[in-house]
């Protein structure tokens, strides 16, 4: 049964991509803070395992190291070598475990699973760290639904940078309870399809007011953005 207008929200629900990353170097725990500062509603960030099996959040699969800046695989990589790397921000790239601890129950915690074959870390994670919020997404569409085989209650989404010929095509057999789409391939027919699927609808990702304001009027349930109180204000 497709879900009725009165359960979603009177605004969009607000989703900091990787942190507050305007303001700070995206993917650290200063723009995870800084975002939960801003009173967001969820906090979206990328997942990585280190050689070792420690899940890190960073977005790209390698790292610059030494003074070569020589881009080396984070998989390559233990736990302590990682540590010991600095952004030229000077931040960490900080574990996952890090970011759970500093989120607690104030917000709900996306994680886009970067790395193949880390289903069993991911579930394990989530077991370990029962009272966050968690949601998991990705673009290769197995690895959430890995995920939920793992563990049934963990709400999972399918990313998407492309528009959907067949919405019901795309969610069969996933059971996701969220879709997300590229902000510029959102339109009111695509948000329709995925509520009568269903399925929220989290557009990604999201720096222009009149864009926001132009989604939310369509229904979109959240909106995924670098600057998460300009799109707050825009929406409310």
């Amino acid at each position: 049964m497709s879900p009725s207008r009165v359960d979603r929200p009177a605004v969009p629900e607000i989703i900091a991509h990787r942190g507050a990353s305007r303001a700070f170097r995206e993917n650290t725990l200063p723009a995870f803070a800084h975002a939960l500062a801003l009173g967001v509603d969820g906090i979206e960030l990328d997942v990585h395992a280190t050689s070792d099996g420690v899940l890190v959040v960073h977005h790209d699969p390698d790292l610059p190291v030494g003074a070569a800046r020589c881009a080396t695989p984070i998989d390559s990589m233990t736990a302590a070598e990682l540590s010991a790397i600095r952004h030229p921000s000077g931040d960490q790239v900080p574990t996952l475990a890090e970011v759970f601890e500093l989120v607690g129950d104030r917000a709900t915690v996306y994680v886009e699973v970067k790395a193949a074959q880390v289903e069993r870390l991911v579930a394990a994670m989530l077991d370990r760290f029962a009272g966050v919020r968690t949601a998991v997404h990705a673009f290769d569409h197995r690895i959430p639904v890995g995920v939920r085989g793992l563990r049934p209650a963990t709400p999972i989404g399918l990313l998407s940078a492309s528009y959907p010929l067949s919405l019901p095509g795309v969610l069969d057999g996933s059971g996701a309870e969220a879709f997300w789409q590229h902000a510029d391939l959102i339109d009111a027919s695509l948000v329709h399809n995925a509520h009568a699927a269903g399925v929220r609808v989290i557009a990604w990702t999201v720096n222009s007011a009149p864009h926001a304001r132009r989604l939310a009027a369509w229904g979109v349930d959240a909106l995924c953005t670098d600057i998460p109180d300009e799109i707050r204000r825009a929406v409310s």
